[in-house]
């Protein structure tokens, strides 16, 4: 039995899923069950709670080989609540989604708070596998709304290109590190096989579901106004321009071979992850 957090996600979803294709048994941490039963595949156990609550977490561990963690954001207090709750029932195996902002100096402003947490469970004496994601392909669902409403895609990276990885991609590792010996303490960086701008990737998107995108360009700092003229926290909106000058920099574009060292196969492409999801598109 197999412990997925943020099962009803792009990343938790894939390790549910994949561990369930290679004839597993899951558990999935959600903090809606029924809404929870209408994501994801039949064969799931659920447990419900929350990260904020440790009790729930506690109880959500017992009984499981180990753990796919992953937060929305890398707070230190819900990853000690995951180191106590494993060691209280027993589990070593944790495979955690990390990034690739904390193999980067100086850090990231959002590497930097994921790095703090990583540290937390450096510290215990669980085996950790860290999952040093690149940016996700996914994300490209974040343009959805914008390319149906204007048609366009308003951007704040480019020219910088990123080494994004299919969500598919990060649960072959994750569900392999939690299945098969030698992967504690290890940290793998997990990109797709190619470095694209952003605005290569509208073009790829694009020419899949065959309808023009616009692509504009602005700078970090007009991104961020518009994010703070639209209600997101200053600091939120500051952190999101850090990032954003880390990418259009181009400090994320580098390539690790890990995933088709690990697997014996190459990464998906992103023209590859757009075939699969250009319905959503239309």
């Amino acid at each position: 039995m197999y412990l997925v957090f943020g099962a009803t996600g792009n990343v938790g979803g894939e390790v549910a899923a994949q561990f369930l294709q290679k004839g597993h048994a899951v558990r999935a941490f959600v903090r809606d069950e029924a809404r929870a039963r209408k994501q994801l595949p039949d064969g799931i156990e659920f447990a419900v709670g929350e990260l904020d609550d440790p009790k729930s977490i506690a109880e959500a561990t017992k009984g499981v080989d180990g753990v796919f963690f992953m937060q929305l954001e890398p707070s230190v207090e819900q990853a000690q609540s995951m180191i106590d709750a494993a060691h209280a029932a027993n589990v070593k195996r944790i495979a955690l989604l990390s990034s690739l902002g904390t193999s980067l100096q100086p850090y990231p402003m959002i590497g930097a708070m994921i790095a703090k947490r990583d540290e937390v469970f450096h510290k215990s004496d669980l085996d950790v596998t860290y999952l040093r994601a690149n940016g996700l392909m996914s994300n490209a669902l974040w343009w959805l709304d914008a390319i149906k409403k204007d048609g366009r895609v308003v951007d704040a990276t480019d020219p910088g290109a990123l080494a994004i990885v299919d969500p598919h991609d990060v649960g072959r590792i994750a569900v392999l590190a939690l299945t098969e010996p030698g992967h504690a303490g290890k940290g793998y960086i997990l990109n797709g096989p190619e470095a694209l701008s952003a605005r290569e990737q509208v073009a790829i998107l694009t020419d899949v579901i065959d309808r023009p995108i616009e692509f504009t360009s602005v700078t970090p700092e007009e991104l961020e106004q518009r994010h703070i003229a639209d209600g997101m926290p200053e600091p939120n909106a500051k952190a999101m321009r850090n990032l954003n000058e880390t990418f259009r920099a181009g400090r994320a574009g580098f390539l690790a071979d890990d995933i088709a060292n690990l697997t014996g196969t190459a990464p998906r492409t992103f023209r590859a992850w757009c075939e699969s999801h250009a319905a959503e598109f239309a």
